[in-house]
């Protein structure tokens, strides 16, 4: 994988905004962090392996920075990186995998290397170091991209709040599988008002975040988590789980329908329901453009649950599934 090219990807597809800057220097930190290292591998200049530590050093603080104006809505200038991240910290605010990939890159390389100036570091640990603070880099662009979305889709079902709300009236007392069911299909019609970028390149983090804008604004009354652990004990993630009372729902998002695949994406989220005891799911394959939605309910045996599988309208999954409900 080359993670340079999956930085710059996930930098391209995020609207205009001022922390697009900060976000192409963390790119830039980490272009010129490999160039030390190939330095250092084709010359016998052992400094270039620090040099690139030095380097790696500005991309994680440039990524806490952009992360703390994106995430806590507030100007990181003239705020000390500790008492960014100790805010980023203190308020929960990064998710677990991105809090894991900090506490990791900050222990490993940066105090080191910020408060030992006789380290030197050898080709082993540029590599590392440039790898770790890649995977934050990542992880924390997902995030901040899933929140641009989010405010953004917000907005746009706000401003439709009106239709929106007569579209749904007739959900409002049903049971949660049913209303979310409905508030789904309503996104996939809009869909494409709550993103500026053509839909091949949207990244799946947007889309949740874009679907998790519109509920809010839609359905205030529900509760909504995405990335949510579905079992302490195990890694499995739903990427959203709705909630209302007792009664929950998982949401399974795939941004295409491929029919070869069709019964293996089944199968997870039937697995994703008996590991968490929940009783409702629903998977969704996005449309293209905003489309009407095609559903399909189906019963996952043994464990009395139910699944509705929402597809772009005409575009039939399976042969062997046709049993349409409303």
């Amino acid at each position: 994988m080359d993670l340079v090219d999956t930085l710059r990807k996930k930098i391209d597809v995020l609207d205009e905004g001022d922390y697009v800057p900060g976000l192409k220097s963390v790119l830039l930190h980490i272009e010129t962090a490999f160039r030390h290292l190939s330095r250092g591998q084709d010359s016998e200049d052992d400094t270039a392996f620090t040099d690139s530590i030095y380097r790696t050093n500005q991309a994680f603080e440039g990524s806490i920075k952009e992360a703390y104006r994106v995430l806590a809505g507030q100007d990181p200038a003239k705020k000390r990186p500790y008492d960014i991240e100790n805010y980023l910290e203190e308020n929960n605010i990064f998710r677990t995998r991105v809090l894991s990939q900090l506490t990791n890159y900050r222990t490993e390389w940066r105090n080191p290397s910020t408060h030992d100036y006789k380290l030197d570091f050898d080709e082993s640990e540029a590599f590392l170091a440039i790898v770790s603070v890649s995977a934050f880099s990542c992880l924390l662009l997902d995030q901040i991209a899933e929140r641009l979305a989010y405010m953004r889709s917000q907005a746009d079902a706000e401003a439709q709040k009106g239709a929106l709300a007569s579209n749904l009236a007739a959900t409002v007392n049903a049971d949660l599988l049913v209303r979310v069911t409905e508030l789904i299909s309503q996104f996939c019609a809009m869909y494409m008002t709550s993103v500026t970028t053509s839909f091949n390149r949207v990244s799946e983090s947007q889309v949740v975040g874009a679907l998790h804008g519109f509920l809010s604004s839609a359905a205030p009354e529900l509760s909504v988590q995405t990335e949510a652990r579905l079992d302490a004990d195990k890694p499995f993630r739903a990427d959203l789980l709705i909630e209302r009372g007792d009664e929950r729902v998982i949401i399974e998002l795939k941004r295409r329908l491929m029919r070869n695949n069709y019964q293996n994406v089944i199968a997870q989220i039937e697995h994703y329901l008996l590991i968490s005891g929940i009783k409702n799911g629903i998977l969704l394959y996005l449309p293209d453009a905003p489309s009407d939605m095609d559903r399909i309910e189906t019963t996952v045996r043994g464990i009395d649950a139910r699944l509705i599988i929402l597809t772009p309208e005409g575009s039939n999954p399976s042969p062997k599934q046709t049993a349409s409900v409303s």
